[in-house]
């Protein structure tokens, strides 16, 4: 039986939303789900994660025991989807870009001190490989950095996935994919964020 939690809010300025909430064991059924809300028609704006267990513990102002006290709470900071093939292309874009500037930088040092073409060229070579590798292990950093967070969110319950509803379609939707990838805490509430 599917259980609808409504969640009041005295909070001016908030607008109620219905959301499907979904806890995951594993990172790969979260993907899927998500993967599959797409391609249902979901927006990105609709799917929502929390963004970090420092934070909203910070905004909580305690500790999180069990990611599943958190649910229905309207106040944890959400943050939005960002699947694998973007996270490869702002890699890529980053390294490129950062490549680009070195090798600019270098054949300008060079051209102004009358360099010769050879110098330009070697010039531009090593500055680009140096400025590649610094955006190389920027996104190292960034990668360790969603990787550890997904482990902390793991081992204090799971993962969770809001999907807001527009409709009554959305919601059966939401509910049927969110069920097929994950058995746990499946359900609709209403709260004002």
């Amino acid at each position: 039986m599917l259980k609808i939690t409504h969640v009041t809010e005295e909070a001016a300025g908030r607008c109620k939303a219905r959301e499907a909430v979904a806890l995951f064991d594993d990172y790969d059924d979260l993907v899927g789900a998500v993967e599959e809300l797409e391609l249902a028609g979901f927006d990105r704006a609709q799917i929502k994660l929390m963004r970090s267990c420092k934070l909203t513990e910070r905004r909580l102002g305690h500790p999180i025991g069990d990611i599943r006290e958190l649910e229905d709470d309207p106040t944890i900071p959400l943050g939005g989807w960002v699947d694998r093939h973007e996270l490869t292309e702002g890699r890529a874009a980053l390294t490129t870009g950062l490549a680009y500037v070195g090798s600019l930088v270098a054949i300008g040092a060079v051209v102004a001190r009358d360099g010769e073409l050879a110098a330009i060229i070697s010039a531009a070579a090593a500055a680009g490989g140096a400025a590649g590798a610094c955006g190389l292990w920027l996104m190292g950093l960034v990668g360790r950095g969603r990787a550890r967070e997904i482990n902390e969110q793991l081992s204090r319950g799971g993962l969770l996935l809001w999907a807001e509803t527009r409709t009554r379609e959305q919601e059966q939707n939401a509910i049927g994919i969110l069920q097929c990838h994950s058995t746990r805490d499946v359900h609709l509430h209403e709260l004002a964020r």
